[in-house]
């Protein structure tokens, strides 16, 4: 047995790669895959490159020892990059120290203390380097064991050699989130070690300048036996201020206080409330930095320090925001927008109050009025004055202290003090300019005033009771309006294309067209009668002239006059406008009347939808077509009758001439009464078409005797009912477009001069209110981003605001606005003039007052703060959060005979913890 494991052992065949062997050659194919070992010098950093520039990304997946490892490269896209070969341009000891790209990166400062923390980026900023590969576990696998590390480190070391590759090569090892990276560079007589320290308690000698200082140069100095020469020193040292509760500075809360009892206000109830409840604003971070210094020129020891807040000469701050903060207006929308999905009714939510027998009766009672009422009112009877109805108080959750102020501003005819009317009718029919393709009502109009009120109401006087309270009585208000014949102000008084409205503001311009249909109709009752009696007595008498009479008439060379015939007392003339300027009637001769006519039928959408579905219904055969004809003709016949009963022995072609010209033909020839002769037009010829057929059906009938087309009374019973019989998620469905319409224009109504794109948002938002509002059946979902967007806007807005506050206040200088410009992209931004300036004094101040609270501080010294002591105004800021060092230097390595190789390391300081980062060259020709 002993001989058999002898023999197999000495027979193994040493040629095969092992896998570790396999592993190197596949690190080193993928990095000439990339063409690494072809990169060359960039141009020089500019300030903040790490930052404004994007990085590109190369990833491969390979394995190792069963662990799946990914290998990234990270390049700074950097424009204009050279192609010179190293150091072409430069002297022997130039070429020399900046042979490398690394080499010359760990000296740059241009991009010092910038914060990079995504996809490792953070190598960046601890080393200083622009380009970078890395192997990393995929599966965040913690790499702690030392035979490992050095496994990989001398893995990607030899790939590089052999690849010939200059570009830093790191290994994250130990936990994901402790981000520790050791890595090494090999150039053409140059190595670098990327070396970390992480600790969780800081040494007591590592707290200061000096004994990082100290640490730096025992480092580098170790077996050089050289004098080594003054270190550049860059600090930088962090403050955090966050307590805003005693600043001066902080944004006051919005004002409740009309929303509260007595102090109910009018001018408030037509506002909307916007900005944060509380400080947007979380925290603002201070950065004092102290750049490129020699290392004697300041002392940090552990007694004694150079390094004060106003004494640096770069200040630079950021902020972060309160995530998702609560905001008013977005509150109130997202609130009432839930009633959409609230499927109770009036009734569910108020009790059977509100269906009690006193309306019935009111009703009944108003009914027979109208039957026993005398037929020629009087004209007081017919103008109704606004007078405020007696209203049954309905139990609900708002108080009658608070309910009677909301209907009088609603409904301010109603209130002889009012102090808030609305603007002329004029002010509410259609103006694109306006409605901006929104279907939405008329701005300060009574839907848009009740769509604020309502969620007003849905917000602080008791959810959904509150607005289904508040509906039920503006329900009855309408239809005491109604009844009384009082026109509804804030709606418009005519009813022009309504379509381009919201639902609700149709409903009520429809109750008010058939209010003033109701009121012209009482009022002319009387009149007609009038009329009609004054027109018999004033008839002009028809009479047929003799053979004679025309024989004499045309020998004196008088012109033929029409033939006049005397009408019957059932066939006499009534319902005439005006003469007609030029057309006589074919047949007699007689002046053409222009009749009376009934106006328009005015509908709403939802009306006319309802018409639409029943025309699609009938079909598309015979009957189907008849019936639809004689929908669509109602009108048309109404018309004609009118045209007969002011055209006695009219024709047809008479009424065509005049109702649809371009279906009459005119001939070359002139008749009788000097007019030109013609005929019907190809259609108007067709037997049995629907124009001839009405026209036969057709009576003398007059307007004002006819059937009504518009049935005010049954429109308005209808129009009352529709509203009357809502649910409250349709009540809300109702008020959204004005309500949303509302928010936006509050939100553009803001002045924000740090967010000069707000208009364009607002814009934006706006294009997708005219898509929602449009469609008779809401989208919520869209509605959803709508306020999604809008609580978006209203954020930025008042962080915006409070900045001012905190680092402006009444400062109207030009700096202050581009400073809050780059300040609400989230990004760090420098102070104009450091401490020194407007800005500056006002942080001091700031840091100043959060001290005093923290210290319990009430007042100040007895001396004034022009004559403060520097010990005073050191006091203003704590200790800091955070602190940066970078030392720098150029020193021959390992031996004095060495070539000077670039020497850096980074120190990361806080009170839990300790972050050393260096990255160490030597030469490794002239050792």
């Amino acid at each position: 047995m002993e001989n058999v494991e002898i023999e197999d052992y000495h027979h193994h065949d040493f040629t095969t790669a092992t896998e570790w062997e396999v592993f190197i050659a596949r690190l080193e194919e993928i990095i000439r895959e990339w063409k690494l070992p072809q990169t060359k010098i960039g141009p020089p950093l500019k300030s903040g490159d790490f930052l404004n520039l994007s990085w590109d990304e190369n990833v491969e997946n390979l394995h190792f020892a069963d662990v799946e490892f990914s290998l990234k490269h990270y390049k700074l896209k950097v424009e204009n990059v050279s192609n010179v070969e190293d150091g072409s341009d430069s002297d022997e000891e130039d070429s020399v120290e900046t042979k490398t790209q690394c080499q010359i990166d760990c000296l740059d400062t241009s991009n010092d203390f910038l914060t990079l923390t995504e996809r490792h980026l953070e190598l960046a900023n601890y080393f200083g380097i622009r380009e970078f590969i890395i192997l990393v576990p995929t599966k965040q696998l913690a790499i702690s064991d030392e035979t490992r590390i050095k496994i990989l480190v001398s893995s990607l070391t030899i790939a590089s050699h052999n690849a010939h590759c200059e570009v830093p090569a790191f290994v994250q090892i130990h936990e994901p989130w402790q981000k520790f990276y050791l890595g090494i560079s090999v150039g053409q007589g140059i190595r670098t070690h990327f070396e970390m320290v992480h600790l969780k308690k800081v040494p007591p000698h590592c707290r200061c300048l000096n004994g990082l200082l100290a640490l730096f140069k025992q480092k580098i100095g170790e077996s050089c036996g050289i004098r080594l020469d003054p270190t550049l020193v860059s600090i930088r040292f962090s403050y955090l201020l966050k307590d805003w509760t005693n600043s001066t500075w902080t944004q006051e809360p919005p004002d409740f206080d009309f929303l509260q009892g007595k102090t109910l206000g009018v001018a408030e109830l037509g506002k909307l409330p916007f900005g944060a409840t509380l400080d947007p604003v979380g925290e603002l971070h201070l950065f004092a930095t102290w750049p490129q210094m020699l290392e004697y020129v300041i002392v940090e020891s552990e007694t004694f320090s150079d390094l004060e807040p106003p004494l640096a000469p770069e200040w630079s701050v950021q902020v972060s925001m309160v995530p998702s903060p609560a905001c008013l207006l977005g509150e109130y929308l997202r609130d009432f927008l839930q009633l959409c999905y609230n499927q109770k009714t009036i009734v569910e939510l108020l009790g059977d109050d509100v269906n009690n027998a006193n309306d019935d009766i009111n009703r009944l009672r108003s009914a027979l009025n109208v039957l026993t009422a005398s037929k020629i009112p009087t004209l007081s009877d017919v103008v109704g004055k606004a007078t405020a109805r007696k209203r049954t108080n309905t139990e609900g959750p708002i108080t009658e202290e608070l309910l009677l102020p909301i209907i009088y501003f609603l409904f301010p005819d109603a209130d002889e003090d009012s102090k808030t009317p609305y603007d002329d009718n004029d002010a509410y029919s259609i103006d694109e300019d306006q409605w901006k393709g929104v279907k939405s009502s008329a701005v300060d109009g009574l839907v848009w005033r009740l769509a604020i009120v309502a969620a007003h109401c849905t917000q602080s006087f008791g959810g959904a009771a509150a607005l289904a309270q508040l509906w039920h009585e503006f329900v009855q208000e309408i239809r005491f309006r109604w009844e009384k014949s009082i026109s509804i102000p804030g709606v418009g008084p005519d009813f022009p294309d309504c379509v381009r409205t919201c639902l609700l503001n149709q409903k009520l311009q429809m109750m008010n067209c058939c209010i003033q249909r109701k009121q012209a109709r009482e009022h002319s009752a009387y009149k007609q009668q009038s009329l009609d009696f004054d027109d018999s007595e004033s008839e002009e008498e028809f009479f047929e002239c003799t053979s004679e009479q025309q024989t004499e008439e045309v020998e004196a060379g008088q012109s033929k006059p029409p033939s006049k015939t005397k009408h019957s007392l059932w066939n006499r003339p009534s319902g005439r406008l005006t003469e007609h300027p030029s057309l006589r009637l074919i047949h007699t001769g007689e002046t053409l009347y222009l009749p009376i006519t009934q106006d328009p039928v005015p509908k709403t959408e939802d009306q006319l939808e309802e018409d639409a579905q029943v025309m699609m219904q009938l079909g598309t055969d015979q009957h189907a077509s008849e019936m639809r004809a004689r929908l669509m003709s109602a009108s048309l016949l109404s018309d004609m009758e009118s045209f007969k009963a002011a055209n006695p022995g009219a024709e047809m072609e008479d009424f065509i001439r005049w109702y649809s010209p371009r279906d009459w033909i005119e001939d070359a020839d002139v008749d009788e009464w000097g007019q030109q002769k013609g005929h019907l037009s190809p259609r108007m010829m067709i037997p049995n078409n629907p124009w001839a057929v009405a026209w036969k059906s057709a009576q003398p009938v007059p307007a004002h005797r006819q059937k009504r087309l518009f049935d005010d009374t049954r429109e308005a019973e209808k129009a009352l009912h529709f509203l009357a019989s809502r649910r409250i998620n349709l009540i809300a469905q109702l008020l959204l477009p004005s309500l949303t319409n509302a928010a936006l224009n509050t939100l553009g109504s803001q002045k924000a001069d740090a967010l000069p794109n707000l208009p364009e948002v607002t814009e934006k938002i706006l294009n997708k209110l005219q898509v929602a509002s449009k469609p008779l059946h809401q989208n919520l979902n869209l509605y959803e981003e709508i306020i999604h967007d809008i609580e978006g806007i209203e954020t930025l807005v008042a962080q915006v605001y409070s900045l001012q506050h905190k680092l402006g206040g009444n400062d109207n200088s030009n700096e202050l606005t581009p400073f809050l410009i780059q300040l609400m992209r989230g990004k760090e931004v420098s102070v104009p003039k450091g401490a020194k300036g407007n800005i500056g004094l006002r942080i001091t101040t700031m840091f100043r007052d959060a001290q005093r609270a923290a210290h319990m501080m009430t007042s100040v010294a007895t001396s004034s703060e022009a004559n403060a002591t520097k010990d005073e105004m050191h006091k203003a800021f704590p200790e800091p959060t955070c602190k940066e060092y970078i030392l720098r230097t150029s020193i021959p390595r390992p031996t004095p005979v060495s070539t000077r190789q670039a020497q850096r390391m980074y120190a990361y300081i806080t009170r839990d913890c300790i972050r050393l980062a260096g990255s160490f060259s030597e030469d490794t020709v002239f050792i």
